[in-house]
């Protein structure tokens, strides 16, 4: 993913290259695309993460019960 590319959540749906560096090379280029996000998008991505996992946790604790 070069440094002068637009970075945002935006340009992953309108260049799906990039998405594909992102899921080849996680470590590198997922950590490199999340820097370069501005805060709110940061915050977005955060926020999402912790409702999935949330939602994750219940569904295990309905599974189990």
């Amino acid at each position: 993913m070069e440094n002068t590319a637009e970075v945002s959540i935006k340009s992953l749906f309108q260049n799906p290259s990039h998405l594909t560096d992102i899921l080849k090379d996680p470590s590198k280029k997922g950590l490199e695309f999340y820097n370069g996000l501005s805060v709110k998008e940061q915050q977005y991505i955060v926020f999402a993460a912790a409702a999935g996992l949330i939602a994750y946790g219940i569904y295990l604790n309905r599974k189990g019960a």
